[in-house]
């Protein structure tokens, strides 16, 4: 009875708990592949992160900057140069890695995104240009299919000592099993693969074990197999493909855990069901022994009554059968209580590794000690923290051994607090101690006590945190507390009203400036400047000058906390040195100009002379017609004409000069660039006819406005047409040509050329050409092209040189100009 009514039970709850047990762990199971998926995309996308950061490192090392700021390397070579295994000087520092992966290609773009040079690793093709097609101007990352195979490439700016853009870095890196298995290195063995799925074509580009899931196949013939789960990473994905991480976990697994976890529930169920059986068998047995004790009285009565030796059993004893076939189900019950015993013991044994387990990983220091403070266990993280063998700890003093000195008497109250804690307390208050490791190096530590409460004795667990990199974080957050109160510059804070909530002690000027306190409301000119700059949401920079001090103020936003910090910085002494600096600069162009025209006396005289001869000429035949009193009225009159006409053409030559010596304030005027390299041209026309040397002018079609200080870009023409006329005098007659081109680069850029066709300059001059003081001539100041430079540089404009030995020499020099700007007539 007792068995029917146990199998009758189970066959009842067995499969209500069955089904709600697969609920649970399917619902559980959604939410772990679901994190497990999230995790391996995460740790994907650091891993193209750590790409980003080594391309941006590569890009900023000096071999590879100074490498790309050669004056020819842009203009050197027709097509890219390309190196196949053998490692170009620029990556002398060493290839770029991550971990154990390296780029297919490394390929530098010069400063107009054409590709210029190429490193592969391996001699395997791969489009570059279609690759450098897809870098966006700023640096950054994309995950692209080529060639039906996935890539990382990775962008990063290379810019000159003046954040100049010179170059950009490109890397090529092939996602492949490797590259999958690097990014994904702290994942367990559980069965799962990660890769890269086309979700337009759902094909797998690539895969972390090609053995099991093999890339370039369809998603629908794993789906039996795995579990797929598939994210979208759109901080590097391509803007014309749709890439996805796909994450794969191995049906079989999760089945089999899925059984082992069911087969475990209805094993204990089983159990449960046999306990039950066994408890209503014992009853049934109590009850059946006194009913047989009944029966036997019975028995002995009727013997007696009937005088009866042997009892009469016309079928049988029931009962005694009915006990046999009990006593052997408690024999079967006894087993499996056995049975539950032993898995009950080795569940306490994987509980008490678990727990172990969890001591040793534990970040923090924990020590048991007891109520005498001696030590009976330690775990791993105590060993290392403080450097003593487990051995060597237990059934020592852990006021003698860890504690300093100095805390030992705080530490031993600490104890005797936790001692006088009534039972069910649960841990005393953290105080800091000093511990002393085993080389006596002191650390400060926040313990905490926890009692534990055994049979006979009262045991102490203490927690020993080491806070030494908590303590200097707090004095660094203290030192950066007191940064901008100890800042000589001053710092002040204003919020999206105009108040002003901070200000140091530096701030005083511009508050008097202001005519404001601490807490009071800014003028309504500069309250106006910071909500502008909240609204824009980016840095501004304005000067002030207040009682002969001038201060640059820079308006930072936090836009998300409606604030503006003010930095201010003192440079009354920089804007002095500068006024200095442009007033020396002006004597010495001055100078320069003076010594260039010393230089063309000769030439400036012939071309004066001429005007001045005609003149002579023309007034003598007038004298001697009126003389002889022959010649009419009309021919003298034509005769005084052209004297005037050489009179202005001598008074323009006379004009051209003091304008170019005279000194005179910086002054930007709309010109023609046109007509200013036809007027240089003009002043070097007699010294180029002297000399041989050919002037060939091939000018822009159209007018080219620029706004410049004209005699100082003049002089800048002039030196660099002289210095080449000078230099053909070493080439034959028959080659010496100059050529002068002027063109607009685009709507915000015009150009000047001044071509020769010398024997070109050599490396080693061409590294000091602009040094000050650096001269080929032997009366030379050394000063010109060193002046030209700094003259462009202040008109925000570049100036750079190509030259090829044997075939001549080309300075370039690059003005800004504004499509606003317009010359009258045209």
């Amino acid at each position: 009875m007792g068995v029917l009514c146990g199998l009758l039970v189970w066959l009842v709850l067995d499969p209500i708990q069955s089904r709600a047990l697969s609920e649970i762990f399917q619902g559980e199971l959604e939410l772990q592949l679901d994190r497990r998926a999230r995790d391996s995309r995460y740790r994907f996308e650091q891993y193209l992160r750590q790409w980003q950061i080594a391309a941006h490192g590569l890009s900023q090392h000096w071999r590879l900057v100074n490498h790309v700021q050669l004056p020819d390397w842009e203009s050197r070579q027709l097509y890219p140069k390309t190196y196949i295994e053998s490692q170009p000087a620029w990556l002398e520092m060493g290839h770029p890695m991550v971990g154990s992966v390296a780029p297919s290609q490394v390929v530098l773009l010069d400063a107009k995104d054409r590709v210029r040079e190429i490193f592969h690793q391996q001699d395997t093709p791969f489009p570059v240009a279609r690759a450098a097609k897809g870098y966006s101007g700023r640096d950054g990352a994309v995950v692209t299919n080529v060639w039906q195979a996935p890539y990382l490439i990775a962008w990063a700016t290379i810019d000159d000592p003046h954040g100049r853009k010179r170059a950009v870095l490109m890397l090529v890196i092939p996602i492949d099993e490797q590259f999958l298995l690097e990014s994904q290195q702290a994942v367990t063995d559980d069965g799962s693969v990660v890769g890269l799925l086309d979700a337009d074509r759902q094909v797998l580009l690539s895969s972390s074990d090609e053995k099991r899931v093999l890339r370039n196949s369809k998603l629908s013939q794993w789906e039996d197999n795995y579990l797929v789960t598939s994210q979208s990473f759109t901080a590097y994905e391509g803007s014309d493909q749709n890439i996805q991480f796909a994450t794969l976990i191995s049906r079989k697994r999760v089945e089999q855990t899925s059984q082992r976890i069911l087969a475990s529930e209805r094993r204990e169920r089983l159990l449960e069901a046999a306990a039950f059986v066994a408890v209503f068998s014992l009853l049934f047995f109590f009850v059946s022994a006194r009913l047989n004790h009944f029966l036997h009285r019975i028995s002995i009565l009727g013997r007696r009554a009937l005088n009866i030796e042997q009892p009469v059993q016309d079928r049988g004893n029931q009962l005694l059968v009915l006990e046999a076939w009990i006593q052997d189900y408690f024999q079967r019950v006894g087993a499996a209580q056995d049975e539950v015993q032993r898995e009950h013991e080795t569940q306490i044994h994987d509980s008490e590794v678990l727990k172990s387990t969890l001591l040793d990983t534990a970040l923090d220091s924990i020590i048991t000690v007891d109520s005498a403070a001696k030590v009976v266990e330690v775990n791993a993280t105590a060993e290392r923290t403080f450097g003593f063998e487990r051995d060597h700890l237990l059934g020592q003093s852990i006021t003698q051994q860890l504690i300093h000195t100095d805390d030992r008497a705080r530490f031993r109250k600490l104890l005797e607090a936790c001692r006088s804690l009534p039972k069910g307390a649960s841990a005393c208050s953290p105080e800091g101690f000093l511990a002393t490791d085993v080389n006596g190096v002191e650390k400060p530590v926040e313990c905490s006590a926890v009692p534990i409460y055994m049979h006979e004795q009262r045991l102490f667990t203490l927690y020993l945190r080491d806070v030494s990199e908590r303590r200097k974080a707090e004095r660094e957050i203290q030192s950066l507390a007191k940064f901008t109160s100890e800042n000589p510059s001053p710092v002040l804070r204003i919020n999206n009203r105009g108040v002003i909530t901070y200000a140091n002690a530096a701030s005083e000027p511009l508050l008097d400036y202001w005519g404001c306190e601490l807490a009071q409301t800014l003028p309504l000119y500069w309250r106006n400047l910071v909500l502008e700059t909240l609204e824009v949401g980016h840095n501004r920079e304005y000067e002030l000058a207040s009682d002969g001090q001038i201060f640059s103020l820079l308006l930072a936003p936090i836009v998300e906390l409606g604030y503006v910090n003010i930095y201010g910085r003192d440079i009354t002494q920089v804007r002095s040195a500068e006024q200095q600096s442009r007033q020396h600069q002006s004597e010495l162009v001055h100078v320069c100009r003076v010594s260039t025209m010393g230089e063309m006396a000769t030439g400036l005289a012939h071309e004066l002379n001429q005007p001045l001869a005609a003149i002579v000429n023309f007034a003598s035949g007038c004298v001697r017609r009126l003389q002889a009193g022959i010649g009419g009225e009309a021919e003298l009159v034509d005769a005084m004409a052209q004297i005037t006409v050489q009179a202005e053409r001598a008074g323009e030559i006379i004009k051209r000069l003091r304008s170019l010596v005279g000194k005179k304030p910086h002054e930007q005027i709309l010109v023609n660039l046109n007509e200013l390299v036809i007027e240089v041209a003009s002043f070097v026309e007699y010294e180029a006819n002297k000399r041989s040397v050919e002037i060939i002018l091939d000018l822009a079609g159209e007018g080219l406005p620029v706004k410049v200080d004209l005699v100082q870009i003049e002089q800048v023409l002039l030196n660099l047409v002289r210095n080449a006329i000078q230099v053909l005098q070493q080439v034959e007659v028959s080659q010496r040509r100059l050529t002068l081109v002027t063109c607009r680069l685009d709507e915000r850029q015009v150009e000047i050329q001044v071509r020769d066709t010398g024997p070109g300059i050599s490396p080693d001059i061409m590294e000091h050409l602009f040094d000050a003081f650096f001269s080929t001539k032997e009366s030379g100041m050394g000063m010109g092209l060193a002046i030209s430079r700094k003259i462009i540089e202040d008109h925000q404009g570049d100036i750079f040189v190509t030259t090829e030995l044997g075939h001549g020499t080309e300075f370039t020099v690059i003005l800004p100009t504004d499509p606003k700007l317009e010359l009258p007539g045209y």
